[in-house]
């Protein structure tokens, strides 16, 4: 065989090699796109099965990608633990169905703060699966005694990204403190994920509450009356979560028109 035909035959084998391996990539970063769409539309109707179409896509993707090891995937384990809670937060048949779905949340962080310990995300989406897992088993030792364990998520998220995921961590920081008893490290805390925040609505109705513990029933009023007057695209990302919060509001102000004490 001539030099020229063996310079060509061995570039023509090169070619045909990496070709796939590009278009697995492609294939892997396209999939995840397309399961971010689709968690995108969880606001519109029959929400539920975009989630739940982006769960099946991110999967995939996983499944396509060169290295089921690198630390990036990380990302897709945070998308997967973060579907899971959205649909046993707002999706839930029973208590079985949610029980189950913020069990694979779970599942999914664990394995993201594997890949990633110092990934916020990661410990924010584990605390919130593990408080709702617990809230449906109500007395359990998962996440440590009294809960312990999901504070101690919430608290490495917010050391890790203090100003990110819109304030979120200190927002359930907020609800812990107001749970044990210490109403002023609450408001501390409620303010600082507003501050972060200040579009997401929970963390405003969590500030509302703890006003009205506080006996400042009047400044919670205005709280609630704010975020009543919101729309829910308020914040384009979470359009599903700031409906149902503002939905919240307005009930509670409807039952103190009527001189109910509020269902937080």
């Amino acid at each position: 065989m001539s030099i020229s035909k063996t310079i060509w035959l061995t570039l023509f084998i090169i070619a045909y090699t990496a070709y796939p391996l590009t278009a697995t990539t492609a294939d892997w970063q396209g999939l995840v796109q397309q399961g971010d769409e689709l968690y995108g539309k969880r606001a519109e109707d029959n929400g539920e099965k975009y989630v739940r179409d982006a769960i099946l896509k991110y999967e995939e993707a996983l499944k396509e990608s060169p290295n089921p090891e690198e630390k990036a995937l990380a990302g897709i384990y945070i998308k997967l633990s973060r579907s899971y809670f959205t649909l046993a937060e707002y999706f839930a048949k029973d208590d079985d169905d949610e029980s189950e779905l913020s069990d694979n949340g779970q599942n999914w962080a664990d394995k993201a703060m594997d890949a990633d310990p110092k990934s916020a995300e990661a410990h924010y989406w584990m605390g919130a699966n593990l408080g709702l897992w617990r809230s449906v088993h109500k007395a359990s030792f998962r996440g440590g005694l009294t809960g312990g364990g999901i504070k101690k998520e919430f608290r490495e998220a917010a050391e890790l990204d203090p100003n990110g995921l819109y304030g979120m961590p200190y927002m359930r920081l907020a609800e812990f403190e107001l749970a044990s008893g210490s109403p002023q490290d609450a408001q501390n805390y409620a303010e600082k994920s507003v501050e972060i925040g200040p579009n997401l609505m929970t963390n405003r109705i969590i500030l509302a509450e703890i006003l009205w513990e506080q006996d400042n029933k009047a400044e919670a009023k205005k709280v609630l009356e704010y975020i009543a007057a919101q729309k829910d695209d308020i914040l384009p990302s979470e359009v599903l979560e700031n409906r149902d919060t503002i939905k919240r509001a307005q009930r509670i102000l409807g039952e103190l028109n009527k001189g109910q004490e509020p269902d937080w």
